[in-house]
């Protein structure tokens, strides 16, 4: 019985899928299978990749799929299939560090009240080089999980009792179906991530939806946010206050009477508050960092992922500071999320330089000669 079950969905993935099954390969801990889940109709030869490796390594075995199922369902086929204490989750396009494995089995080891694990996750491709750095302490997981989901998904290794014994499935139903899962899953267990970088999320490519699909994934964000705060806190939202939490776009980019709907905006987030501060059911200063965290993306166009650090001591620090206080922040962000940006905007500034500089020696050259 392998130690750890690699799941690996798989639709036309054949472009990157040898970088995906080396990783898997080249990992430092060494007990584990590897479940390939290739979908009907995937047909570009993803297939033959994999059972070309399953014949030099057994531990790699493919899943082929005789009907269309769909990501959630194809994951949901490998989880009941795999034979592993944990489960790793692994797209054919990402990559794991070799010692991803090694880190995660010796944390779940060593921390059997937590049932997921993930890592920071770096995302590269054409234009793209920036890491994702999500909350670490299963507390602040919790708190933010309510609000979006700020976990890398193709990082996480669980527990693969906790998933059959609670019925941590994927739902099908769900465009959006790792944020849902995730929004069941603090309801039951514990998540935390090892904060370094494990996983590499190629992102090229890959996040083109359509916008149908897209509207469907920020009606389906709104719902999971309004659900997840009645399940744990009991609070019901109006219909008019979800879309404050769409997940996938800032509300409030483009509202109308923008005023005022952060007003309406700030009496909600105090209402979560006051609610926790009679349920208890989230730790009182994860709820008011992960607040804070929404507000600034409300106000100040922070990205939701943003945070970590202690943010807020009270509710009113929430809401306080002004954009001055965060232009140094976002800079950073901006900096850190568009580095091809600011490295093409330094040549450009040293080739103006060079050129300026040239034609003052020109000047003070000519200057020299009359």
């Amino acid at each position: 019985m392998p130690e750890v079950s690699v799941i690996m969905p798989i639709c036309n993935g054949a472009r990157h899928l040898r970088e995906s099954l080396d990783s898997v390969i080249g990992q430092t801990f060494k007990d584990w299978e590897l479940l390939a889940v290739n979908e009907y109709g995937s047909d570009d030869g993803s297939a033959d990749i994999v059972e070309e490796y399953a014949a030099s390594e057994p531990r790699i075995k493919l899943l082929q799929n005789t009907e269309r199922l769909g990501l959630a369902a194809s994951l949901n086929k490998g989880f009941r299939l795999a034979r592993g204490k944990y489960l790793a989750r692994l797209d054919s396009d990402d990559l794991a560090l070799p010692q991803r494995f090694e880190k995660q089995v010796s944390f779940l080891e060593d921390a059997p009240e937590i049932g997921i694990c993930g890592s920071y996750q770096h995302h590269f491709g054409k234009g793209v080089d920036w890491v994702h750095k999500p909350p670490i302490r299963p507390q602040d997981m919790k708190a933010a999980l309510i609000f979006s989901c700020n976990l890398c998904h193709t990082t996480l290794m669980l527990r693969s009792n906790v998933v059959r014994d609670n019925g941590l499935y994927y739902d099908s139903s769900f465009l959006a179906e790792d944020f849902e899962l995730w929004t069941r899953a603090i309801l039951v267990t514990q998540i935390a991530n090892i904060p370094e970088v494990l996983g590499e999320y190629r992102q090229s490519g890959r996040d083109n939806i359509t916008a149908q699909k897209r509207e469907g994934m920020i009606k389906e964000s709104r719902q999971i946010v309004a659900k997840a705060l009645k399940t744990v806190l009991g609070i019901e939202l109006e219909e008019d206050q979800t879309c404050f939490f769409q997940g996938w776009e800032n509300f409030f980019y483009t509202a109308k009477n923008r005023k005022a709907q952060l007003i309406e905006f700030e009496k909600v987030l105090r209402k979560i508050y006051q609610q926790n501060e009679m349920a208890h059911a989230l730790d009182r200063n994860s709820l008011l960092n992960q607040l804070t965290v929404e507000w600034r993306h409300a106000k100040f166009f922070m990205p939701l992922s943003w945070g970590g650090e202690e943010l807020a001591g009270t509710i009113d620090d929430v809401f306080s500071g002004s954009l001055r206080t965060f232009l140094p922040a976002r800079y950073k962000l901006f900096q850190e999320y568009n580095p091809s940006f600011i490295a093409r905007a330094r040549k450009i500034a040293g080739l103006l330089e060079r050129i300026v500089s040239r034609e003052e020696d020109q000047i003070g050259d000519r200057s020299e000669t009359k």
